[in-house]
């Protein structure tokens, strides 16, 4: 018997984003493992639980509130139909335990503080595939996370044509 594995994975409205979740479902997840999503909102919408949670990040949510709209709304999230079907796959068929942690502010500094806080045991994230110039531009969050957390750190790059 395995102990209890902690994989946290950055996840956004991108397609890189999505993408990584499918991945890490098809090949690293393992029963009985624990997914964390780690959710970080550049933007804070009026009346949701940034007043309660802002600096901390929120609590653990558990997956069967992460479906509940009036949760959804309540932490920002905006799961689309294909992040749905990918968490009830990762709970139903891979037998994961998943929550979330949704934080507020700069990506890179929050998921960090979620690596440590948690702590995880791995995390995955995808990658925009910036070229050189927009990423010297605009930074890598990716990047900086692989450099600044204690854990091991998968990037999952969309596939390109083949």
């Amino acid at each position: 018997m395995s102990a209890d594995r902690y994989f946290g994975l950055a996840l956004d409205a991108s397609p890189s984003s999505k993408y990584a979740l499918k991945w890490a479902i098809d090949n690293v997840f393992k029963e009985g493992d624990h997914l964390i999503l780690v959710v970080v909102h550049r933007e804070v919408m009026e009346g949701g639980q940034v007043h309660l949670w802002g600096k901390s990040g929120s609590p653990l949510v558990p997956y069967a509130s992460l479906i509940d709209p009036s949760i959804q709304k309540a932490y920002q999230l905006k799961w689309d139909e294909e992040v749905l079907q990918y968490l009830e796959e990762a709970v139903t068929v891979k037998k994961l335990t998943v929550v979330a942690k949704v934080y507020w502010g700069d990506a890179k500094e929050k998921i960090c503080a979620a690596v440590v806080e948690i702590p995880l045991d791995g995390l995955i994230m995808g990658s925009r595939g910036f070229g050189t110039f927009k990423r010297t531009l605009l930074g890598s969050v990716s990047n900086y996370v692989v450099n600044n957390v204690p854990c091991p750190v998968t990037v999952v790059k969309l596939p390109g044509p083949l």
